[in-house]
């Protein structure tokens, strides 16, 4: 008897043990498995390969794509933005010159208006 257990016979239900240094041998279902394995195609697991490999190049392809169309997007939109921005100044600027102009008057009917929508939406959600 060695230091491994029993160094004939079997000492597991998959494996069997020959020898003084317990080499592993595998059992005949793994050995009948192997045969099976080495009888497949080798050119039908390269053909499914080469199809799957074929899949993920056309899925990089079309990722690439949508990348570059969101980028164009995105870039005409920050542009867009731009030219807004722009037009939101000039607008504000045109609006101080006439406040300016026309003293405290527009403040005052905005204030006014603002408080009479506040008062109607009170009155209105209250009778709600």
């Amino acid at each position: 008897m060695s230091a491994f257990g029993n160094s004939s016979g079997n000492s597991s239900g998959n494996r069997q043990r020959h020898g003084a240094y317990g080499e592993y041998q595998p059992s005949s279902q793994y050995r009948e498995g192997a045969g099976q394995e080495l009888e497949d195609d080798p050119n039908d697991k390269s053909s499914r390969l080469k199809g799957k490999v074929t899949m993920l190049k056309e899925v990089a392809i079309n990722i690439g794509d949508e990348i570059r169309d969101q980028n164009q997007f995105l870039t005409t939109m920050g542009q867009d933005m731009e030219g807004m921005g722009g037009r939101l100044a000039q607008t504000m600027k045109n609006f101080y010159e006439v406040w300016a102009r026309q003293g405290c008057g527009p403040f005052f009917y905005l204030t006014i208006f603002a408080l009479c929508v506040t008062v109607f939406m009170y009155i209105y959600l209250k009778a709600r």
